[in-house]
Formats: structure tokens, C-alpha cells, sequence
């Protein structure tokens, strides 16, 4: 895993180094440009003061030339053969049919240009390069046969050498200037993250400094704007943690609270047991041991499933399509062994439509398993408890009625709190868990539980709704 400085060159590096090569070639065509411009005005000037000065005699052309101009030629300019290899400029004055009236014999000749405007032309003489100028101009002394003056040709050739090194010259300065100023940029860029990157690293100072259950939210003071959406995931996820610590704590609190009381009475019976010496009662009394250990036995597997519902709240992302009626079916079906021995009538309304949502099996099959279970406790013997699935709109419903001694609407909403148990003369054993769970699992379905008289206002009716799946496939 590369560091995140490491990470910036790499975008960083590449790019600037192709802008740099592509602005080199920009500069050097701009500066070989220039040059170009610089010398052919020379060209120009110079090639315009010949044509001025330009003098014919029979087969010859001549010059008259100030000294300066001469030297620049090379010596013995305006006499024929005048130019030598050594020297930078090259002239010849170029007749009709091809013939050099004055200069060098073997330049190289442009086409003519009759129109008196001065051509400019890149080109190889005795093996180097060079640049050649040339302009048109009509002989007053020489003339063709129909007595129009001839259009001789005046050429200057010039070694490019002297403004291919002006080009460099200008071109290696505009370099180093870009390099300069990439580096600068470079370094800028380089210190500029290193001071944010410093703001990162105290921030684990704090951290470092923390105690293990120290889970308070992490300050933004003082770090940079882009750093903030990450300092409120890790709050997040540090609340989330607090959370759980919170619930762990609870259920511990909770499991010795609860466990403290079955298990002091059960040791009791024990030591009464062992002082008996009667059969029956000792039969009697190991009895009432098994039935206080299944009911511790129910308090912790209640206190699990609360544990594990209030610590999965993102359990759902995983849920998959279920029949809320098939699986209602099921649950009565294994709680009706419960109602047979209270001789309960235990009816679901079967509407031969399924309800098709979303969720995890296993906890909505422990919702319906307390709802039920509870609705049979707390109904007397020879009551009845019904059972319906059906879709209301967008929700799915589902209702357990009982007949059982039902429940104050004032001490209705303190029922989903834990441990809370509804006073009753049923003699009815729980936890005061069950309807705890239902509303712990209904909230992380997106759902709702509601609680209500009866039929014929006679016992509790337990309203369960839950999102309906959109899935067709589901709703047969």
C-alpha cells in the first residue's frame, strides 16, 4: 500500500512532465519561429538594398556596394565568383536561362518570381543547411525580344547555423524558466501536503492517549474541510460501538438481576429436598426444581434473542422474501401441543393468499412464536386465540387475539419495555421479555406494533404490521 504522498506524485508526476515535454516543443517551434522572423527580415532588407544597387553590362551584373555590405558578402562583392565556402552569405544573380551573371554558379535557384515579391525557402548547399531568399527584378539594360526587360533573379543564401543557435539559445533559456517553475510548483505542492498531512497525524495523538472504553466523538477542530466526512464516519461508527457496550452492559446487568431470584429459590428447594425423607415430597419438590429450571431456561434464551435483536440493526440489508402466512402456519402448528394442554381453541384464518415481505426468517419467526406463545399464557384454560395474515395497502397485517383478561389501554404503551409483566389473576408465568422482542423485531422490519381490545371487547388484540415485498414473484 503506497503512502498517500506517494499517491499524489504518482497523479501529480506524469501529467507535469507531459505538460512540461509538450510545452518544450511549443517553445522550441516558437523560438526556431523567431529566429526565423528575426533573420529573414535581414534577408529581406538586405536582398531589397542588392536589388536597389543592382547594375547590368552585357553578361555581367554589377554592384554598387558601401563597405559594410561588402563584408558581410565577403570580399571582392559585385565581381563574379566573389563567394567562398567559408563565408555565411552566399548571393548570384540568376538569368533567364539559368546563367549566374555575378555570385556563385551553384546555388540553389528558386522558381522565379515575377510579381516583385521576395520568397523564402529552406534548402542544402555544400552539405549544410541553409536559407534562401530570392526576389524577381526586370534588367533595364538587358532585354528580351519582344524589348521587355529580363527578369533576372537575385538569391541570398544564408548558413542557418547562426539562427538554429539563436533558436537553441532562446529555447534552452524558456526551458529552465518552465523547469524552474515546475520544481517551485513541485515543492510548493509537496510542503503544502505535508502541513495537512501533519493535522492527520495529531489527531492520533488523542487517540493513542484513550482509554479502551473511551468512545466520545473524535473533535474537527482545527483539521481540513475534506478531512471531516471521515471524522463523522469514525463518530459514527464510535456511537454504534458505545451502543453495544451499552446493550452488553444492560444484559449482563439484567441476566444477574433476573437470575439472582430462580436460582436462590432453587438452591432453596435443593437443601429442603435433601432434609426430606418422605417420598412424595421429595417428588414434590423436585417438581417444582424442574419448573423453575425451565423458566430460568426461557429467561435466558428470551435475553439472548433480545441481545442479538438489539445489537443487529443492519441485519435486515441481508433479508430475504418470506410468506408471513406459511409462516404463521408453521409457528401455530409447533405452539399447538401448548394449547392442547390448556384445552385452548387455536384458529388461524387461512385466506389462501400469501403476504410476501421482506426479512430474516429466523426473527420474525421469533416474533410470532412470543406473540403466540404469550397469547396462550395469558389465556385461561377453554379460551380461544386467533390468528390472521392478510395485506393492507403497503402493509402486511397481522393480528393475535386472545381471550384472556386483556389490558388496560393507560398500561398498554409500558408493555414493550423489559421486564415489565401486566398484573393479572391468570397466574401465568414469563419473563416480562415477550412483547419486548415482538417490538424490537417489528422496528428493525420497518414495521409497527399496536395493541388493542379483543373480539367482543373481551381479552388483548396484538396488531403486527410490516412492509409488503414488491417483488410479483413472491405474490401468487
Amino acid at each position: 500500500m503506497t503512502s498517500l504522498k506517494g499517491r499524489v506524485a504518482l497523479w501529480l508526476l506524469p501529467p507535469l512532465f507531459l505538460l512540461l515535454a509538450a510545452n518544450a516543443v511549443s517553445s522550441y517551434r516558437g523560438a526556431r519561429e523567431a529566429a526565423d522572423l528575426a533573420y529573414d527580415r535581414s534577408l529581406q532588407m538586405a536582398l531589397m538594398f542588392l536589388g536597389e544597387h543592382l547594375t547590368t553590362s552585357g553578361e555581367t551584373a554589377t554592384w554598387d556596394l558601401p563597405r559594410s555590405i561588402r563584408e558581410v558578402l565577403g570580399k571582392g562583392a559585385g565581381r563574379e565568383g566573389a563567394g567562398r565556402d567559408d563565408e555565411c552569405v552566399f548571393f548570384a544573380v540568376i538569368a533567364p536561362d539559368g546563367r549566374s551573371l555575378a555570385g556563385e554558379n551553384d546555388l540553389p535557384i528558386p522558381q522565379p518570381n515575377a510579381d516583385g515579391t521576395i520568397r523564402f525557402a529552406n534548402a542544402r548547399y555544400r552539405g549544410k543547411a541553409v536559407r534562401v531568399a530570392s526576389i524577381g527584378i526586370r534588367s533595364k539594360h538587358l532585354t528580351a525580344t519582344d524589348g521587355a526587360g529580363l527578369l533576372l533573379e537575385v538569391v541570398l543564401v544564408e548558413d542557418a547555423g547562426a539562427r538554429v543557435a539563436l533558436a537553441h539559445q532562446m529555447f534552452y533559456a524558456d526551458l529552465l524558466r518552465h523547469l524552474a517553475l515546475a520544481a517551485f510548483s513541485v515543492a510548493l505542492a509537496w510542503l503544502g501536503l505535508a502541513a495537512a498531512l501533519r493535522s492527520l497525524c495529531r489527531l492520533s495523538e488523542p487517540l493513542a492517549r484513550r482509554e479502551a472504553e473511551d468512545l466520545a466523538p473524535l473533535a474537527t477542530d482545527g483539521l481540513p474541510r475534506e478531512v471531516h466526512p471521515l471524522i463523522e464516519a469514525i463518530n459514527r461508527h464510535l456511537a454504534r460501538l458505545a451502543d453495544l457496550l451499552e446493550t452488553s452492559r444492560r444484559f449482563a446487568a439484567d441476566v444477574a438481576h433476573q437470575l439472582r431470584t430462580p436460582l436462590t429459590l432453587l438452591g432453596a428447594q435443593a437443601q429442603y429436598g435433601l432434609r426430606q425423607k418422605d417420598t412424595e415430597e421429595m417428588r414434590r419438590i423436585i417438581e417444582g426444581i424442574v419448573a423453575a429450571s425451565r423458566s430460568a431456561q426461557r429467561l435466558c434464551n428470551q435475553m439472548l434473542s433480545l441481545s442479538r435483536i438489539e445489537a443487529a440493526k443492519g441485519l435486515m440489508k441481508g433479508g430475504v422474501r418470506l410468506d408471513l402466512a406459511a409462516l404463521l402456519r408453521e409457528t401455530a402448528l409447533d405452539l399447538g401441543v401448548l394449547a392442547l394442554e390448556k384445552q385452548i381453541d387455536l384458529t388461524y384464518a387461512d385466506t389462501g393468499r400469501a403476504v410476501p415481505v421482506i426479512g430474516n426468517e429466523v426473527m420474525l419467526r421469533e416474533l410470532f412464536s412470543n406473540l403466540i406463545d404469550n397469547a396462550l399464557r395469558y389465556t385461561p384454560d377453554g379460551g380461544r386465540v386467533g390468528i390472521t395474515a392478510d395485506i393492507e395497502g403497503e402493509m402486511a397485517r397481522v393480528t393475535v387475539t386472545d381471550t384472556g383478561p386483556g389490558i388496560a389501554p393507560a398500561a398498554r404503551a409500558t408493555l414493550f419495555k423489559r421486564f415489565h409483566r401486566r398484573f393479572d389473576r391468570s397466574g401465568a408465568e414469563g419473563s416480562g421479555l415477550g412483547l419486548a422482542i415482538v417490538h424490537q423485531i417489528c422496528l428493525a422490519h420497518g414495521g409497527m406494533v399496536e395493541l388493542g381490545d379483543g373480539a367482543e371487547e373481551q381479552g388483548l388484540s396484538v396488531n403486527v404490521r410490516l412492509p409488503v415485498s414488491a417483488d410479483p414473484a413472491t405474490d401468487e
